[in-house]
C-alpha cells in the first residue's frame, strides 16, 4: 500500500478538477478560434466535433483529462524506477526542469523521439510539450494499450502549462513520491481516488429510474482490495494448485496467508495441469490489476522452480497464464501497465520485446457487426454483445457459438475480431478465477436487471452475488474460485437458493469472515475459496477477523487466521444444511446444531408476524406527547373500537435496545380502521393497502416485540394489549404464559448465540425469530422471574415524563420513604435497617434534597441489582436447558441492564456511577411542567395534555381562576413563562422553580437545596434554564426533537445575536392570541426595563462625582443595554407582525409541521425538517 494514501486522495481529486477545467478551456479555444497554430488540424477538429456529437462535451473532456492524467502518472512511475532515460516528467538531481527538457535544451535528444532541429528552437514550454507527446508515442511501441500514437484531438487539448509549479504535471510529480512509486499498487489507489467524485455522483443516481449507465456503473462499483486479502485469495487458489502439484515446494514459505489442508485430507487439481505453463488465471473484474499483479509474482516463483530462465518468464506468464476483463477501458490500461511494470521489474530488458498482456475492456458491439459473424438465432446469447459493456463478465457465452464466429476482412473485420476476442475470453474455462466483484444492490439499469433476473435467479438481489454464481462455474472441474464480497449472501433469506447451490455443487476450501471497515467499507465482508466440484466429507477452514484483529493503518492482520476467538472452525459444509435456510454458520457448535435438529421452532408454538408500513411516517406517526391526549385510544381490544372519538393509537415501532418493557413512544393515525392510511397507500404505492397494512388480526393484542434493525444485541419487550405494530416493530403473539416464557428465552444468552447464527447482519427478520429452536422445560419455574423483570422495567419506564403512564417525579415518591426511614426505622427488621443505614445518610431528612436523592439512588440501585440477578439466573437456566455450559456463562454486563437509561447512571469499571445532575434536571423539567399545567405536585398524572381544556375544571389551582381547588403550586394562567438571564419579572421560570423547591422541601434547608442544585448542574439554576434547559428538553433522552415547551428567543436563529429575551410556551396551550400575550405581558415590559436601565447607565457615565473607572463601567453597561434594545426591537417587530396573523396550530399536525410556523421567533431545531 502507498504510504500517503490520504495525501494521494486529495491530490487525485484536485488534479482531476484542475484538468477538467484546463481542458474545457482549451476545447472552447480549439472550437471557436481560427489561429495559425490550429491550421493544419482540420481533420482532428472535425473528429473532435464528431465525438462531441456522439458522446457529449462533458464525456469528451472527461476522457481527455483522464488520458493525460494516466499517461503522465505512468511516466512519473517509470521515472522513479529508472525505466526512462532521460526522465520525462522528473528533473535530474539539482535541476528544475524535467530531465528530458534539460538535455534537449543542451542539444541532446534520443533519435527515437523524432525531434527535429526546428523543434529544438521552439520556446521552452512548446518544446516540452513536443517532447512529452513524442515520449508517449515512443512508449506506444511497447505499451500501445496506454500510449496510443497521438495524432488526434487529444494532443490539441493537452493543456499549455506543463512546467509551472501550478501545472498538473508538477502536481503529479510532487504527489507521487519516489517511495510511493516503488509499489505499482499506487496506480490502483490513484485510479480509485481520481474517480471519487464520479463514484459519489453515481451513488446519487442509483435510486433514479433507469439505473446507472455503463460508465456510471464502473465508477460506482470501484473498490480497492487490501493487499493481504488479495494474497489470501491468490495463495489459496493458484498457490493451492501449485502445492498440490508440488507438495515439497518451498513456495509455501512465501505464502503467509495460505491455509494448509487439514490433516487427513488431500486436495485435487484439474487433470489438464501438468506444468506451470498449463495454468490459466483470470480476474474478470480486474480494476487496476491488483490481483493480477500478485498472481504475476507467484507465477514468477513457480516458473523459477520449474527451471525457466529469467528472461523467458515474464513473456511466458503474460502469454500463457494471466487474463483480465473489465468494463472500464481505463482499467484495461492500468492493469496492462501494472503487469508490464512488474515484468520490467523482474527482467531489466523486458521492454525491448514486451508482450501485450491479455487484458481486455468489454465494448458493446453493433447489431450489424454481430449479425455479420454468423447465423444467430433470436435466442442466441451473441446478441447480448450489444450490451456487454453493461453486463460485463456475467455474460455467459456458449463455447460452441464462440467457435462459429466468422471473422472476415473488409468493413466489419476489426469489429468482428473484437467480438470474437471478447467471446473467447467469456466462453473459455479457467483454472483459477479470483476477483473482488462489484457490489450493486440498487442502480441496475434495465438491461442489466433483465439479464441478471433471467440468468441468475438464485442471486439476483445484488450484482456481487450474481458474480458468485457465475464465476464458480467459470472454472474447470476442480478449479478454484477466490472471491471477496459482502457477507450478506451467507445469511439473508434472499440468498438461500444460492447457498444451497454452493453447498450442493461446490466445496468450500476456506472462508475468512471480516468485521466492518476491514475492507474500508461500513459493512461486513468475506473472502473465500471454492472448488468447482463437490467433495463429500471435505472439511473447510473457517475463521473470523474483528476490526481489532487488524492494524487498519497498514491494513494487515496481526495474526491470520485467528484461532482463539471462538470463530475458528474446521467443518464439513453439510452442517450448514442443518441450520434453517442453510445459513453459513461456520462457528455454530454441535450443541446448537443439535438444538436445531431436536427443538421445536418458535413458529410452531407462537405467531411471529411482520407489522404494517404506513408508506409515509411523517404523515401518519407522532410521538404520543405531540397530540391531544384525549384523542389517543389506549388499551383498546380491537379495530372496531377505532371508530369513534379516537384518532391516534399506540404504535409499536421498534426503537433502541430496551429489554422487558418500554419504547412506548409512538402513536399512529388509525381512525376508522385506518381508512386514511389505506386510502393514501392505494393512491401512492404500487402495492395496495392489503399488502402494506398486514396481519390486522393481530392488531391490539398483547405481544412480545423486538426492533427489526439493531446496532448490537437484540432485546425483546412485552407489549400489553392496545398496540398496532410496525414493520420495524415486528412481534410475537400467542398465549400469555407462552409469551412470557418466550421473552425469557429470547432475552437469554443461548438465544443471542442462536440469533448470531441466524442473523449475523443484525437485521432481525420475522423468519429469523421464527426459526429459533425451543426446547421443552418447566415454564412455571421461569415465568416468575420474567414477570418481575417486566414489573421493574415498567416502573422505570413510567418514572420518566416521556411515558404516558407517568404520574409524578420519582423524587417526590422517595420523600415518603425518607419520612418512613426517620419515623419508622424501628419498625423494620434488622437486615433492612442495616441496609438502609449503610446506603443513606442518617438521620434521613425528607426536606434535604441530598438525602432524598440518596434514598432515590438506594431504591433504584436495589431494583437494578434485582433485575440484573434475575437476568443472570435466567441465563443459567437456559444455558443448562440447551447444554451450552462449555460455551456460555450466565454473566450479564451491567451496561446491558436496560433501566435507568435516561442518563441517570454510567457503568464504570463494572460499577454503577450515579449522575445526580441528570436526576436534578429531571426534577426541574417536571417542575416546569407543573407551572405550565402539564402536571401538578398535588395531583398525579397529566393535567393539561389536550387543546382547549377548561382550566376551571382541572381540579388544581390555576393562576387568576377561582375554581375552588387547593394546592401548593399554581398553574400559569396562559402557559407562557419568561426565562431570563436576570431577575426582571417576579414570575419568571427561575423564580418559580426556586419557590417550588421551598414549597416542596421546606424553608429551613432552602438555601442548602439551591446550592446543591447549582453544584449538580455545574452552574447556577438561572444560567442553566437560560442556556441549557431547551437543549436538554429536545435531547434524544427526553423529547427527541419534538419539544412540548417551545423556546421563543430574541436571537431569532441569528448566530450573531445574543438571545437576551427568552420565554417558554407550552405547545398544548398555544392559542391564536398567544403571541399577543407574549408581546404585551413580557416583551414590552422587558424593553421598558432595559430602556430605563440604559438611561440610568448613560446618566451615570456622565457624572463628575464618581471615579473614571466607574464612569467607564457605566459607559460599557450603556453600550450593552443599547445592544439589547436593538435586538429586542428587532424581535418585537417580527413578533408584532406575526401576532397580527393570529397563528394557530392543530396538535394533530405534530411538532414537525407546527413548530416551523413560528420561525424565526422560536429557537431552531437542527434536523427537524429532515426527519
Amino acid at each position: 500500500m502507498a504510504t500517503n494514501t490520504a495525501a494521494l486522495k486529495v491530490f487525485a481529486q484536485q488534479t482531476r478538477l484542475k484538468l477538467l477545467s484546463l481542458i474545457r478551456t482549451k476545447l472552447e479555444f480549439v472550437l471557436t478560434q481560427d489561429t495559425a497554430e490550429l491550421r493544419g488540424y482540420e481533420t482532428e477538429i472535425a473528429n473532435l466535433n464528431n465525438q462531441i456529437a456522439l458522446k457529449g462535451k462533458d464525456m469528451v473532456i472527461e476522457e481527455v483529462a483522464y488520458t493525460w492524467f494516466n499517461r503522465v502518472m505512468a511516466l512519473r512511475f517509470m521515472d522513479a524506477n529508472g525505466y526512462t532515460t532521460p526522465m520525462v516528467v522528473t528533473p535530474a538531481a539539482g535541476q528544475m526542469r524535467p530531465e528530458i527538457l534539460q538535455e534537449a535544451m543542451g542539444g541532446s535528444v534520443d533519435d527515437d523521439l523524432r525531434i527535429t532541429t526546428d523543434d529544438l528552437l521552439l520556446p521552452e514550454a512548446k518544446l516540452y510539450k513536443r517532447l512529452l507527446v513524442a515520449s508517449c508515442n515512443y512508449w506506444g511501441g511497447s505499451m500501445p494499450f496506454l500510449f496510443e500514437h497521438i495524432l488526434d484531438y487529444t494532443e490539441l487539448l493537452l493543456p499549455d502549462d506543463l512546467l509551472s509549479e501550478q501545472s498538473f504535471v508538477s502536481d503529479i510529480r510532487r504527489a507521487m513520491t519516489d517511495e510511493d512509486c516503488q509499489n505499482v499498487e499506487i496506480m490502483g489507489w490513484l485510479y480509485q481516488f481520481y474517480i471519487t467524485d464520479r463514484k459519489a455522483d453515481a451513488e446519487t443516481k442509483k435510486s433514479k429510474k433507469g439505473g446507472l449507465k455503463s460508465d456510471e456503473q464502473a465508477a460506482a462499483t470501484q473498490l480497492f482490495t487490501p493487499h493481504w486479502v488479495v494474497r489470501y485469495m491468490v495463495e489459496n487458489s493458484l498457490g493451492r494448485i501449485w502445492m498440490t502439484l508440488h507438495p515439497d515446494s518451498t513456495l509455501i514459505k512465501e505464502m503467509p496467508y495460505y491455509i494448509p489442508t487439514p490433516e487427513g485430507q488431500t486436495d485435487t487439481i484439474p487433470e489438464d495441469i501438468k506444468s506451470v505453463t498449463d495454468i490459466k488465471f483470470i480476474d474478470p473484474c480486474m480494476g487496476s490489476g491488483h490481483v493480477l499483479v500478485y498472481a504475476f509474482d507467484l507465477f514468477c516463483k513457480m516458473y523459477e522452480e520449474e527451471g525457466y530462465h529469467t528472461r523467458e518468464i515474464p513473456s511466458l506468464i503474460l502469454t500463457n497464464n494471466i487474463y483480465g476483463i473489465d468494463i472500464d477501458p481505463r482499467c484495461k490500461q492500468l492493469a496492462a501497465f501494472a503487469l508490464t511494470m512488474k515484468a520490467r521489474a523482474y527482467h531489466s530488458r523486458y521492454l525491448r520485446k514486451a508482450v501485450i498482456p491479455n487484458t481486455i475492456a468489454l465494448e458493446a458491439i453493433e447489431h450489424d457487426v454481430i449479425a455479420s459473424t454468423g447465423a444467430w438465432g433470436s435466442k442466441s446469447t451473441m446478441w447480448q454483445f450489444e450490451n456487454v459493456d453493461t453486463i460485463g463478465s456475467l455474460l455467459q457465452i456458449d463455447p460452441k457459438e464462440c467457435a462459429k464466429i466468422q471473422v472476415e476482412s473488409g468493413l466489419f473485420g476489426a469489429r468482428q475480431q473484437q467480438l470474437k476476442t471478447q467471446a473467447e475470453y467469456l466462453s473459455q474455462k479457467y483454472h483459477c478465477v479470483v476477483t473482488n466483484p462489484p457490489y450493486l444492490g440498487k442502480g441496475f439499469c434495465d438491461v442489466l436487471k433483465n439479464y441478471v433476473n433471467a440468468t441468475y435467479p438464485n442471486s439476483k438481489s445484488d450484482l456481487y452475488a450474481a458474480f458468485i454464481e457465475c464465476l464458480s462455474d467459470k472454472v474447470v472441474a476442480n478449479g478454484y474460485t477466490g472471491l471477496v464480497t459482502m457477507e450478506s449472501w451467507m445469511f439473508l433469506s434472499s440468498y438461500e437458493n444460492l447457498r444451497k447451490y454452493l453447498i450442493d455443487h461446490k466445496t468450500f476450501i476456506s472462508l475468512s469472515h471480516f468485521d466492518w471497515h476491514i475492507m474500508r467499507i461500513a459493512f461486513g465482508t468475506v473472502a473465500f475459496v471454492l472448488q468447482n466440484k463437490k467433495h463429500n466429507g471435505y472439511k473447510g477452514v473457517y475463521s473470523y477477523l474483528d476490526r481489532t484483529d487488524v492494524d487498519l493503518q497498514v491494513e494487515l492482520p496481526y495474526v491470520f487466521p485467528k484461532k482463539d476467538n471462538g470463530r475458528y472452525a474446521i467443518k464439513n459444509q453439510s452442517n450448514f444444511e442443518k441450520i434453517p435456510d442453510c445459513i453459513i454458520g461456520y462457528w455454530v457448535s454441535d450443541q446448537v446444531i443439535n438444538a436445531f435438529l431436536t427443538g421445536t421452532t418458535l413458529s410452531k408454538i407462537a405467531y411471529p408476524r411482520q407489522g404494517m408500513a404506513t408508506c409515509n411516517n411523517n404523515r401518519f406517526l407522532r410521538q404520543w406527547y405531540e397530540v391531544s391526549y384525549e384523542k389517543i385510544g389506549f388499551s383498546l381490544a380491537s379495530e372496531e373500537e377505532t371508530i369513534g372519538i379516537y384518532k391516534w393509537f399506540p404504535y409499536n415501532k421498534g426503537g433502541s435496545f430496551q429489554k422487558w418493557y418500554g419504547n412506548n413512544d409512538y402513536i399512529v393515525n388509525f381512525a376508522n380502521k385506518g381508512k386514511e392510511i389505506c386510502d393514501y397507500i392505494d393512491a401512492n404505492s404500487a402495492v395496495n393497502h392489503t399488502g402494506r397494512v398486514i396481519n390486522r388480526d393481530k392488531f391490539f393484542k398483547q405481544s412480545v416485540t423486538w426492533s427489526k434493525i439493531s446496532s448490537g444485541n437484540i432485546a425483546f419487550r412485552f407489549k400489553p394489549k392496545g398496540f398496532i405494530f410496525d414493520v420495524a416493530g415486528t412481534s410475537i403473539f400467542g398465549d400469555e404464559k407462552m409469551l412470557l416464557f418466550l421473552m425469557g428465552l429470547l432475552n437469554s444468552k443461548p438465544s443471542s448465540l442462536i440469533l448470531s447464527c441466524l442473523s449475523p447482519t443484525l437485521n432481525y427478520e420475522v423468519g429469523h425469530i421464527a426459526s429459533i429452536p425451543c426446547l421443552s422445560t418447566n415454564e412455571q419455574e421461569i415465568i416468575p422471574s420474567i414477570e418481575d423483570n417486566i414489573a421493574i422495567s415498567k416502573l422505570d419506564w413510567d418514572a420518566h415524563e416521556t411515558s404516558w403512564d407517568f404520574q409524578r417525579n420519582p423524587l417526590l415518591e422517595r420523600m415518603n420513604d425518607c419520612g418512613q426511614n426517620v419515623a419508622d426505622l424501628d419498625m423494620l427488621n434488622e437486615e433492612d435497617r442495616a441496609e438502609i443505614m449503610a446506603s443513606i445518610h442518617v438521620p434521613t431528612n425528607a426536606h434535604l434534597l441530598t438525602d432524598v436523592i440518596e434514598v432515590y439512588k438506594h431504591h433504584w440501585e436495589k431494583k437494578f441489582k434485582q433485575l440484573h440477578a434475575n437476568e443472570e439466573e435466567l441465563n443459567r437456566q437456559f444455558i443448562e436447558i440447551y447444554g451450552l455450559q462449555d460455551e456460555l456463562t450466565p454473566d450479564v454486563p451491567l451496561d446491558e441492564v436496560t433501566i435507568l437509561q435516561k442518563g441517570e447512571i454510567d457503568i464504570v469499571d463494572g460499577e454503577i456511577v450515579w449522575n445526580e445532575g441528570i436526576i436534578i434536571k429531571q426534577l426541574i423539567s417536571y417542575l416546569v411542567g407543573c407551572f405550565m399545567g402539564r402536571y401538578s405536585i398535588d395531583k398525579p398524572g397529566l393535567i393539561i395534555a389536550s387543546q382547549n381544556q377548561d382550566l376551571s375544571a382541572l381540579g388544581v389551582k390555576v393562576e387568576g381562576i377561582e375554581n375552588g381547588a387547593s394546592g401548593r403550586i399554581e398553574i400559569d394562567d396562559d402557559g407562557v413563562v419568561p426565562i431570563l438571564a436576570g431577575e426582571y419579572f417576579p414570575d419568571d421560570m427561575t423564580v418559580r422553580i426556586e419557590q417550588a423547591i421551598k414549597l416542596i422541601f421546606g424553608e429551613e434547608h432552602f438555601q442548602a437545596n439551591l446550592r446543591y442544585i447549582d453544584e449538580k448542574l455545574g452552574k447556577p439554576l438561572r444560567e442553566y434554564l437560560f442556556k441549557d434547559f431547551f437543549n436538554d428538553h429536545i435531547d434524544g433522552k427526553m423529547y427527541q426533537k419534538r419539544p412540548i415547551y417551545w423556546m421563543f428567543s430574541s436571537k431569532m436563529g441569528d448566530k450573531r445575536k445574543k438571545g437576551y429575551f427568552k420565554a417558554l410556551v407550552y405547545m398544548h396551550r398555544m392559542e391564536s392570541d398567544t403571541l399577543s400575550k407574549l408581546h404585551a405581558d413580557y416583551v414590552v415590559p422587558y424593553i421598558d426595563k432595559i430602556e430605563q436601565q440604559h438611561i440610568e447607565a448613560e446618566d451615570l457615565s456622565l457624572r463628575d462625582d464618581i471615579s473614571q473607572a466607574a464612569r467607564n463601567k457605566a459607559r460599557k453597561s450603556a453600550e450593552e443595554y443599547a445592544d439589547q434594545i436593538r435586538e429586542l426591537k428587532d424581535f418585537e417587530q417580527v413578533l408584532v407582525q406575526m401576532a397580527s396573523q393570529r397563528l394557530s396550530i392543530d396538535l394533530d399536525d405534530g411538532v414537525r409541521v407546527n413548530y416551523p410556523k413560528f420561525y424565526p421567533l422560536v429557537e431552531p431545531i437542527k434536523g427537524l425538517d429532515k426527519e
